[in-house]
């Protein structure tokens, strides 16, 4: 009787003649397969070769239009987030030091000085903005002309915020701050608003971006979507109006508090989030998967 032989794969017959040249190590197991025939299978597991190739040469992002200057790119996305990340933290403990004292804020939390920290989110926010500026000169180049709108939403939310910050600064903590519309359209209103712009350019850009990186394609459920700290920003100004409306020591101003901090805590955490995302950006921009010609030889 004979045996029907397994279907081979039109890749592995094509792999049939080469050899692993550089250093990778097996997908499943981690097996170093260099030298090994590409058509064959692991040693260790037998995970066919092919697969691991497959994964480490990663065809989706060689059929994106090539970056021009990858490393400035990768560098430039991932000071922005991460500036802004650093701007949206001071900010936030900006406004937590200067609550009423009746509420329960950490004493050392309201011991911050509360200028210094919207001067310090002012001043990161103009380092990214500086950290954008690559990136801006290139979106004129046709590889970038679908980045163009997150770039432009971007740049101009990051010079909001620092408007927001200086105006914040100078108007409110001088000898003029008091319970007022002003006062929350200056603590919350502006700084959300430009938050919505900045989280809005993300949204157009580092998808976009993402495409060209393995990590970020397949972390789907756990990568940082924009529309849920678009979503955390319209919480921020219930939570900030709640304690607007009610008395300092009034169970409503306690809701209005838990509710600010929930949102405020989720704004942080989805900017950690989507700074993991820029860095695996960043590094598959600066480190691509090598060419297969690169990766194999044909056998002597």
């Amino acid at each position: 009787m004979m045996t029907e032989s397994r279907p081979k794969s039109p890749l592995a017959d094509n792999l049939s003649q080469m050899r692993v040249m550089l250093s990778m190590p097996c997908a499943r197991c981690g097996y170093e397969l260099r030298e090994l025939q590409a058509d064959g299978d692991c040693p260790e597991c037998g995970e066919p070769i092919r697969l691991t190739i497959i994964e480490v040469v990663d065809p989706t992002s060689r059929r994106l239009q090539p970056i021009h200057n990858p490393r400035v790119v990768g560098n430039a996305i991932a000071g922005v987030v991460f500036f802004f990340f650093l701007a949206a933290i001071a900010a936030v403990t900006a406004i937590l030091s200067n609550v009423p004292s009746s509420l329960p804020i950490p004493a050392f939390v309201q011991n911050f000085n509360t200028e210094g920290l919207l001067w310090s989110s002012a001043f990161a926010s103009v380092v990214a903005i500086v950290c954008l500026l690559p990136i801006a000169k290139m979106c004129q180049k046709s590889v970038l002309v679908g980045c163009r709108r997150g770039i432009v939403l971007t740049f101009f939310g990051l010079w909001f915020w620092t408007i927001s910050m200086v105006v914040f600064s100078l108007v409110l903590l001088r000898d003029n701050y008091n319970s007022s519309v002003v006062t929350i359209l200056l603590d919350t209103c502006l700084p959300v608003i430009s938050a919505g712009i900045i989280f809005t350019g993300f949204k157009n850009l580092v998808p976009r971006l993402g495409q060209r990186s393995r990590a970020f394609r397949q972390a789907q459920g756990s990568r940082q979507r924009m529309n849920d700290l678009l979503a955390a920003l319209v919480v921020v100004i219930v939570g900030r109006t709640l304690l607007f409306v009610s008395a300092p020591d009034s169970n409503l101003s306690l809701l209005g508090l838990i509710v600010l901090l929930m949102s405020m805590s989720l704004i942080v955490i989805g900017l950690g989030y989507l700074l993991r995302n820029t860095i695996w950006i960043r590094n598959a921009l600066i480190a691509p998967p090598p060419a297969l010609t690169t990766l194999l030889r044909q056998n002597n």
